[in-house]
């Protein structure tokens, strides 16, 4: 085989390569940056404001640690009632959302069924008459 076959044959072996790749991107849109109930979140997007403004004023930020493989989570105050989401930046198909309730200022999670990475984890709770909201990044 001469040269010129072999520089056709790379040529279309590439363009097959660039034609498979671009209907395997659009085909498989899961890489989006945009959330998929955007809208919604935008119109409730002033209760979100006022539960981080009353984490600030109020300096209720919570302290929140791994030890082991539980989750350890210090309310400044006890009597709390919220939600815990869990979301994986790398695959949102892992993300969790659970309901959590204290009589003490002291939560644990075991994490022993979660995958080992990176979090995000958002606190959507409320004590006494005022509600928080608080997101952190967590390393489990």
């Amino acid at each position: 085989m001469n040269w010129g076959y072999k520089i056709v044959f790379g040529l279309g072996a590439f363009v097959l390569f660039i034609v498979g790749l671009a209907i395997y991107m659009v085909s498989n849109d899961t890489d989006t940056l945009e959330d998929d109930d955007y809208y919604e979140r935008s119109l409730n997007y002033d209760e979100t404001y006022r539960k981080k403004e009353n984490l600030n004023n109020n300096h209720a930020k919570p302290t929140i640690r791994i030890n082991q493989d539980t989750l350890l989570i210090k309310f400044i105050s006890a009597d709390n009632k919220g939600q815990l989401h869990f979301k994986r930046p790398d695959d949102n198909k892992l993300d969790v959302s659970l309901p959590f309730a204290t009589t003490t200022d002291l939560f644990k999670l075991p994490l022993s069924t979660f995958k080992k990475g990176n979090w995000n984890l958002e606190i959507d709770w409320k004590s006494g008459a005022d509600s928080y909201l608080v997101d952190q990044h967590v390393y489990y």
